[in-house]
């Protein structure tokens, strides 16, 4: 039976591989491994770390989401109290132009008067 450590058995010669990768010792693949398994932990902990800075900002945004729209609806509850609609606003200005356009005819009347009193007998 013939087994690997047989010189009649090369896995070189059967894959015509290069000489220099046949002379690898089990140290420089042991080597590699480990540089290979270290350089993918180092990405597996950066894309870990990405994704939580991800995770917290996305968080945070959320919060202060929330916090705006408390701060609407509460404007938006205040609103009628604090202001007044325009409609409104145009109503209430008709009403206070048609009071004092009253009252300056009123008033003209009476200086009318008050005129006719003074000066009837001078004329």
């Amino acid at each position: 039976m013939v087994g690997f450590a047989s010189e009649s058995f090369s896995f070189c010669r059967v894959f015509s591989l290069p000489r220099c990768w046949c002379a690898m010792s089990w140290e420089a693949i042991a080597t590699f491994l480990l540089v290979l398994v270290t350089v993918v932990g180092i990405n597996i902990a950066t894309i870990k770390s990405m994704l939580d800075r991800h995770r917290n900002a996305s968080q945070r945004d959320s919060e202060r989401w929330q916090e705006i729209e408390r701060a609407l609806f509460e404007f938006r509850a205040s609103m009628p109290l604090e202001y007044v609609r325009r409609e409104d606003w145009i109503r209430f200005s008709g009403s206070l132009d048609a009071k004092l356009d009253a009252m300056r005819e009123e008033m003209r009347e009476e200086i009318a008067d008050v005129k006719e009193r003074l000066y009837a007998g001078r004329n």
